[in-house]
């Protein structure tokens, strides 16, 4: 019966070669799968970050700016001029101003309580009902912002534009000079507002990165976006989220046209001041956002298969150096298995294992019977060692493969978020600082250079405190550092607040601040945004100076005598000295208007208001109050007699005659005196002191004019 013949099985070489290439194989695909799996997750989370962050800075700037064009209103609805209601082409005048100075006022107007427009920009409107308006019912009782919405009785009358005018309605009550309701004040913001704050924002991460600002009202309607978007409804997962979170987020979502976007969501009206309710939706394609991940991972199998083709040709390489001497013993000892006697066993010097086996079978070769199983068993040790050394070989080859592909992609992904971070911050519309909680700067940014006059290799590394607090808020702010620290308590951080700064050359200027910080494994970054508002102070200084003055004769109005007279009583009061108080008309003042126009009513009472303060020291006060009516704050006088002193001067000063453009016109007044010893009238009010100068004028007024009585306190 013949025996069926075994298979041959595959040589030593060709297993050594399979194991080696499975084992790249699979370390390979492994090491791809954990790079995929990691850095898809790192680039989302980044992404999201960044999308959050740029739909948080959207919503600050809006509610920023509409706090700003609120205070343009309440500055606005104070000012003299629009509160007496009298010179229509005045008031035009000044909202004519405010308009160019912020030219997304497209409109401002204000209507009388029937709603009648009594006065606006360029004359629109005027004439005109408003009655039905929303911004003008609202706006009688309160300050009040109307949501978006297009034009309807501007529409035709505005200078025509590419897009259709949208406006932002907001309006305020106004009050006359003696606190009585006189109308609604209204303007119309331009929707062009909310399109640059996005440009800015955008600018220049928009373009490069296909990031879009969306601007969503609480019903789904898109306000600002693309332009297939704009006045359309969304329901989106973003938005539904922003409706509900109060901090704002981050999702990936599909959206309508069947893209997959990374979406940052904020919402406004978190503040006080914004009273409308927007969703602040930034998305940003998912293909753009994860583009550095796709990058990394075609590079990763690129890298991965050149190393596994490497490997495999090296360890096919070595194997087949390694077997050949063993495959030569083996040839030999075959051709001896088949009779072949007079075949030599070769002598092999490759290695000492191989030297070892040929010099052994050389000298076995008359005792091949009786040595046949040491023969073996020698076979199965040297296989054994030479699969061990093979197999330790290219598990460290492997682990140290790993070890340099995982610090490659870290760097790589480290390097690529500090360029997207660094352009952002670089591009930031505010200085951008960073600091470690030793106080030592780690960042500093182009717009922080621009400000502080600092340069960024200047700044890095050096104490904040030295560089831009000045040196009498030091102290308070290391207390503030030490209290944060050990208690993490503090009134900076997380808060938007205005201080003084430090410039490189040495002046101070006026910034607003907001301080965060990040808990770190080991410590804390400090990171603030800053932004200069010089501008701001100076306009508010010059609305609240405005305010103060009278706009005819430049003397303090009656809002400032209100503040200056108490302060006069109570430095009286402290240094134990008498003051007086006038009170004076021109004599025939009414006469002079209806003979010569109120042109040279005007003209005379500038020119009175010119005597009268050249008249008195710079250290008293000279105050219009209304019409023909001043006041003089008299202060450090001896007796009641210096009081009397200066008003004859005054008296004298007045009967010159006035030269007018005109005419040549003989004036005099009547001077109502108030005597305040702060010794015996202490508890007199200003209110009482007013009084008592009034009275006394027209007491003087009885008696014949051109002339001064004296009235006291006491006697009122």
């Amino acid at each position: 019966m013949n025996k069926k013949k075994a298979p041959t099985p595959l040589n030593l070489s060709s297993l050594i070669t399979m194991g080696v290439v499975v084992t790249v194989l699979i370390t390979t695909v492994s090491v791809l799968i954990l790079v995929d799996q990691f850095t898809r997750g790192y680039a989302r989370s980044e992404a999201e970050t960044r999308l959050k962050q740029l739909a948080w800075q959207m919503q600050d700037a809006l509610e920023r700016s509409m706090t700003e064009r609120q205070i343009d209103m309440r500055i606005l609805v104070a000012r003299p001029s629009i509160r007496e209601g009298k010179d229509q082409d005045r008031m035009r005048a000044v909202l004519n101003e405010l308009q160019a100075n912020v030219p997304n006022y497209a409109w401002i107007g204000l209507a009388k309580p029937d709603g009648t427009v009594m006065v606006a920009t360029n004359g629109l409107l005027e004439g005109q009902s408003v009655g039905e308006r929303p911004w003008f019912k609202e706006g009688q009782k309160n300050t009040y912002s109307a949501d978006y919405h297009p034009a309807l009785l501007l529409e035709k009358k505005l200078p025509p534009q590419p897009e259709p005018w949208r406006f932002v309605d907001i309006s305020m009550p106004v009050q006359d000079m003696q606190g009585r309701y006189m109308g609604v004040m209204g303007m119309h913001l331009s929707w062009t507002w909310a399109r640059e704050i996005a440009a800015k924002l955008l600018n220049p991460a928009g373009d490069r990165y296909d990031v879009e600002v969306m601007i969503v009202r609480a019903d789904g309607t898109v306000l600002l976006g693309p332009k297939e978007l704009e006045e359309k409804k969304i329901d989106t997962d973003s938005f539904r989220a922003s409706q509900k979170a109060a901090t704002g987020g981050a999702v990936l979502e599909r959206w309508p046209d069947g893209r997959h976007y990374i979406t940052g969501f904020s919402r406004t009206g978190q503040s006080e001041n914004m009273m409308l309710k927007w969703s602040v939706i930034v998305r940003q394609p998912e293909r753009v956002a994860l583009e550095a991940f796709r990058d990394l991972e075609q590079r990763v199998i690129v890298v991965g298969a050149l190393i596994a083709v490497v490997l495999v040709a090296l360890a096919y390489v070595l194997t087949r150096r390694l077997v050949a001497p063993v495959n030569n013993l083996s040839a030999a000892l075959e051709q001896r298995a088949l009779g072949m006697q007079d075949v030599p066993i070769p002598l092999v010097n490759s290695y000492r294992e191989v030297q070892l086996l040929s010099s052994t079978l050389v000298s076995m070769v008359e005792r091949e019977e009786s040595y046949l199983r040491e023969v073996r068993s020698l076979n199965e040790s040297l296989e054994q060692r030479v699969a061990e050394r093979t197999s330790r070989l290219h598990e460290t080859a492997i682990a140290l493969q790993q070890s340099l592909d995982v610090q490659h992609a870290n760097q790589i992904q480290l390097e690529e978020s500090a360029a997207e971070l660094r352009a952002i911050l670089e591009n930031a519309q505010d200085a951008f600082i960073a600091a470690d909680e030793d106080g030592l700067i780690v960042e500093w940014n182009r717009q922080a250079e621009l400000l502080l006059g600092w340069q960024r290799t200047q700044a890095l590394g050096r104490q904040m405190a030295e560089l831009i607090i000045p040196p009498d808020m030091r102290d308070a702010h290391y207390r503030g550092m030490q209290e944060f620290l050990e208690h993490g308590t503090s009134v900076v951080i997380n808060n938007r607040i205005e201080l003084q700064a430090l410039h490189a050359d040495g002046h101070e200027l006026p910034v607003e601040i907001t301080v965060g910080h990040v808990k770190r494994h080991n410590g804390h970054l400090f990171i603030a945004f800053l932004h200069d508002i010089t501008e701001r102070l100076a306009f508010r200084d010059q609305m609240r100076e405005l305010a103060l003055t009278d706009m005819l004769t430049s003397l303090p109005n009656r809002r400032a005598f209100s503040d200056r007279l108490p302060e006069g009583m109570m430095r009286a009061r402290r240094a134990h000295e008498l003051m007086a108080l006038f009170f004076m008309d021109i004599d025939g003042f009414k006469g002079v208007n209806d003979r010569y126009g109120h042109e040279a009513g005007d003209e005379l009472l500038i020119q009175f208001a010119q005597r009268l303060q050249s008249s008195v020291r710079d250290v008293d006060t000279v105050a219009r109050l209304a019409g023909d009516e001043f006041v003089v704050i008299l202060e450090k006088l001896q007796t009641q007699q210096d009081a009397l002193n200066v008003a004859d001067k005054i008296l004298h000063a007045m009967r010159v005659p006035f030269e007018l453009t005109h005419s040549r016109i003989n004036v005099s007044s009547s001077i109502g005196v108030a005597i305040y010893l702060p010794d015996e009238d202490g508890e007199t009010g200003p209110e009482e002191l007013l009084a008592m100068a009034d009275k006394a004028m027209y007491a003087a007024k009885r008696l014949g004019k051109n002339r001064v009585e004296v009235g006291k306190v006491t006697d009122a």
